[in-house]
């Protein structure tokens, strides 16, 4: 049986995953900023092509809507990981907010792993893969935040 965590790491590592979160959204921010020159970047090996303008404003397109979907995403983290540092870990909020974080990655994996593949981009195609693998190991986290809550519920109630 591992060793039980003191409070002070506990609230270390939990204060280092707000922060993390939060420097990714710094990041997200300057990706959006930048979105342009991404998508001009990536396309660097399509000059030439007649269809290169609508190609670029649809990368550019999803770029946007997966950063709203990470900004949903790390939103919806950082509130979790507040909840978890004041101690309220297996509450409904939480599993909402797990939910909603593997509904992101999945809407992220649905737009992204399409259009690498049909783009023949591997980057966008790999966070496409890499975001439908977060969604998966989220909703099993969040299946057994759920029954945890559940087992708290009944619990409460035969006191």
């Amino acid at each position: 049986m591992p060793k039980k965590t003191p409070a002070a790491t506990r609230d270390k590592s939990i204060a280092l995953s707000q922060f993390s979160t939060l420097c990714m959204g710094v990041i997200c921010l300057i990706m959006v900023g930048c979105g342009p020159q991404l998508v001009d970047w990536a396309l660097r090996d399509y000059t030439g092509s007649a269809a290169l303008t609508m190609l670029r404003g649809g990368l550019l397109g999803l770029g946007y809507v997966c950063a709203v979907l990470a900004f949903a995403m790390l939103y919806n983290l950082y509130r979790f990981l507040g909840r978890i540092q004041k101690g309220t870990v297996f509450v409904r909020a939480n599993v909402t907010a797990l939910w909603r974080i593997s509904w992101c990655c999945a809407g992220a994996a649905f737009l992204c792993t399409p259009t690498g593949l049909l783009l023949r981009l591997p980057f966008v195609f790999s966070l496409g893969l890499c975001a439908g693998f977060m969604a998966l190991i989220v909703r099993v986290i969040m299946n057994a935040f759920r029954q945890a809550v559940e087992m708290q519920d009944e619990l409460d109630l035969t006191v």
